[in-house]
C-alpha cells in the first residue's frame, strides 16, 4: 500500500499531466497546479523543490503509463502482429485521452534520452514480431504523424477519420 506522501505525490502529478492536457507547458507554474491540487505552495515544494522537478516527474510518470499500458495490451493480443497491435492500441488510447506522450515529449524536448531509449526498445520488439519491417516502420510514422499533427495543430483530422487510420493499422497487422 502506497504511504500517504506516495499519495500526495501522485495525486500532484496526476493534476499537472490534467493541466497541461488543456494549457501550455509554459503556462504551468507550482503555484497553478498547488492551487489545482487544493494543497499550499509549501505542501508542493515538500515533494518538489522546483519547477523541472515536477516536470521530470511528470515525463517520467506519462512514460511509465504508456509503456504498462502497451505491455498490459501485449499481454492480451496473441499471434503474429500481438505487439505492433498493443503499440496501435496504447496510442490510440492515449491520443483519446489527450496525449499525454506528448506533454512527455515536451518537457524533454533538450533531452530526449529517455524517450528515445524507451522508444528504441519498443522498435526493437516490434520489428520481431513477425510483420514485414516496412509495415511496422509504416505503421510506427503514422503514429508519429497523429502525435505531431496534435501537438502541433496542423490539419488535425477528426475523431472519426483518426479512428479509420487506426482500422486500417490494425488490418496491416493480421496476416489473412
Amino acid at each position: 500500500m502506497s504511504s500517504k506522501a506516495d499519495l500526495k505525490r501522485s495525486h500532484i502529478i496526476q493534476t499537472a499531466i490534467d493541466y497541461l492536457k488543456d494549457n501550455d507547458l509554459s503556462t504551468l507554474t507550482l503555484d497553478k497546479i498547488a492551487s489545482q491540487a487544493n494543497i499550499s505552495k509549501g505542501g508542493l515544494l515538500y515533494h518538489f523543490k522546483t519547477k523541472d522537478a515536477l516536470q521530470t516527474a511528470i515525463a517520467e510518470t506519462i512514460l511509465n503509463e504508456v509503456v504498462q499500458s502497451y505491455e498490459h495490451l501485449a499481454s492480451l493480443e496473441q499471434g503474429i502482429g500481438r505487439l505492433t497491435r498493443a503499440f496501435i492500441f496504447a496510442s490510440q488510447k492515449d491520443l483519446a485521452n489527450g496525449a499525454s506522450l506528448n506533454i512527455a515529449i515536451q518537457i524533454m524536448q533538450n533531452d530526449h534520452s529517455a524517450i528515445s531509449t524507451v522508444y528504441d526498445c519498443l522498435l526493437d520488439e516490434l520489428f520481431q514480431d513477425g510483420l514485414e519491417e516496412s509495415i511496422v516502420h509504416l505503421i510506427r510514422l503514422t503514429i508519429d504523424g497523429l502525435y505531431y499533427s496534435k501537438l502541433l495543430n496542423i490539419a488535425p483530422i477528426s475523431a472519426k477519420a483518426t479512428d479509420g487510420v487506426f482500422e486500417q493499422l490494425m488490418h496491416m497487422t493480421r496476416k489473412d
